[in-house]
């Protein structure tokens, strides 16, 4: 099994998978160029930048947009290397930001882009103001109170207190540049139908439910793309994606389940690519007495669930050496000089100990309701079936709902919902999955389906934690926020996720952790 200690060398493959070394760029034979059709699990409802984020628009969203600063999987698997994007330079003066703009930018409607719009993608009006058209963009955005463009290719940021990681907060949704004008004229919504972006592919059809069009934009200040058109189709069954891969219907396609990896690779014209997600598929305990007699509102509980899973075996026995389980929330490898990979686990696998808790918390029998959307997380299912029989020996009755989508999911009654989390907002920082996810903007403690309601302890630390600026001070106050979630516990991380993807095995294709599917420079070439 993957432990934390050799965790940095399968980062971007490992088993039957293929890693691919970057090569130059090679289009068509002849200079004409392809269609790629990708066969995808599903979509989104709308595809901007910010009311958009999920886990299936981070696959193409790279292609329409491009980012201010860019993560550089290439040169540093971890990805932890930043590179210029739509900013060519940055530097820092106390609380302000001055970041430098590529010039001669295109957005596929022709228009240049200025600093106007890079000043308001990033500002108050779009997404942290009293009234953002975007206001999920208010979590990314904490501590902004101004974003001013100085002249046509130069904008400032000035944050409430010193930000060190400003860079590489631009690395993520709130770096992708939208144009303005056409945004204000179309409005938000038709905005999300059909995207303005400045990456290498214009939109040019989305039906939410089938199918996402591009074509290639030849202005793109990366130089045009290898591929004429991509066409992201939805096929809801693996089956249909794999048997279109192998009949040369499909290029590529993605979400492929652990046990069927092995016979995709056996196919000549196939080749398999992995890599280790900045992800984590968990599960929330509903910790809130809604409903009105919910068990897990006793801590002891929730501990008892914990203690009562042997995680490493599932892991073992889903996905073999591919990823491992982070024994300990929060403490992930890829936090680098944050992570400690000696880190004692408080509630280690150990029945006798979860029946003692059980008992404690006074549970009844009671059936708890686990809310689970059908075949999103690959394994996840399988999973839920083991976990729910190992709980069903310390005494626990959970029932696992597999219900339709997230909708469903969200709908009360439930006592614990599948969810993931994601580690990568700042790169090497643990902010996202700690403070983000779990902090008191966060749809997990403010929506109508909230699971928790933040603690004064919980709180304090995070304060702590948004204001230090040091290395040490900001470690100091993680472990403390850490410690304050986990004396709470209300939830649980189950293993690192793996992305994969098939495809023609003439394409060269670079898998990135992240789960974007670039289709143009050094992560794709086509056969010469």
């Amino acid at each position: 099994m993957i432990s934390r200690r050799n965790f940095g060398k399968y980062s971007l493959g490992a088993g039957a998978a293929t890693l691919w070394l970057p090569k130059s760029l090679a289009h068509a034979q002849d200079g004409v160029r392809p269609t790629l059709t990708i066969a995808v699990d599903n979509l989104w409802a709308n595809i901007n930048t910010i009311n958009g984020i999920s886990t299936t628009t981070r696959r193409f969203f790279p292609n329409i947009y491009s980012h201010l600063v860019e993560r550089d999987y290439i040169a540093d698997e971890q990805g932890l290397a930043l590179v210029p994007g739509l900013a060519t330079e940055w530097s820092r003066e106390g609380k302000v930001w001055t970041l430098k703009l590529r010039e001669g930018v295109k957005f596929h409607n022709g228009e240049t882009m200025t600093a106007e719009d890079v000043a308001f993608t990033l500002g108050p009006e779009r997404l942290w103001g009293e009234s953002p058209f975007e206001p999920r963009g208010k979590t990314f955005t904490a501590g902004f109170v101004r974003v001013e463009a100085i002249d046509d290719l130069t904008v400032e940021i000035e944050t409430e207190r010193e930000d060190p990681y400003i860079p590489g907060k631009l690395t993520g949704y709130i770096g992708f540049v939208v144009p303005k004008a056409a945004y204000l004229e179309m409005g938000v919504d038709a905005f999300g139908q059909a995207p303005i972006g400045t990456g290498p592919y214009r939109v040019t059809l989305f039906r939410s439910g089938e199918v996402l069009e591009m074509e290639a934009f030849d202005d793109h200040w990366g130089g045009p793309p290898p591929a004429e058109k991509l066409i992201w189709r939805i096929v809801p069954e693996f089956a249909g994606r794999m048997a279109g891969l192998v009949s040369g219907e499909f290029d590529f396609i993605a979400n492929i389940p652990t046990d069927q990896e092995a016979q995709l690779a056996s196919y000549d014209n196939v080749t398999v690519a992995r890599a280790l997600a900045g992800n984590y598929p968990a599960f929330a305990f509903n910790t809130r007495p809604d409903p009105e007699d919910n068990p897990l509102v006793d801590v002891n509980l929730r501990k008892a669930m914990v203690q009562a899973i042997d995680m490493d075996a599932i892991v073992q026995a889903l996905f073999g050496e591919t990823t491992f389980h982070p024994a300990v929330p929060f403490n992930f490898p890829e936090y680098g000089d944050f992570y400690d990979p000696d880190m004692v686990n408080p509630l280690p696998y150990d029945p006798e100990a979860a029946r003692a808790l059980v008992e404690a918390s006074g549970y009844d029998g009671q059936v708890l309701r686990w809310h689970i959307t059908r075949q999103f997380y690959p394994n996840y299912e399988a999973a839920a079936e083991i976990m729910v029989e190992q709980w069903r020996q310390i005494g626990v009755n959970v029932q696992a709902v597999i219900l339709d989508n997230f909708e469903l999911v969200y709908t009360r009654p439930y006592h614990l919902m599948n969810m993931s989390m994601s580690t990568d907002f700042i790169p090497g920082d643990p902010y996202q999955p700690l403070w983000l996810d779990w902090g008191p903007t966060a749809s997990r403690s403010t929506a109508h389906w909230k699971t928790w309601d933040p603690t004064p302890e919980y709180l304090a630390a995070g304060k702590e934690f948004e204001e230090a600026v040091e290395f040490e001070d900001r470690k100091a106050a993680y472990l403390k926020l850490s410690q304050a979630w986990q004396d709470v516990t209300p939830g649980y991380y189950l293993w690192k996720s793996v992305y994969n993807w098939a495809h023609r095995a003439d394409i060269d294709f670079v898998p990135r952790p992240d789960g974007e599917m670039r289709m143009f420079g050094d992560y794709m070439a086509l056969p010469a």
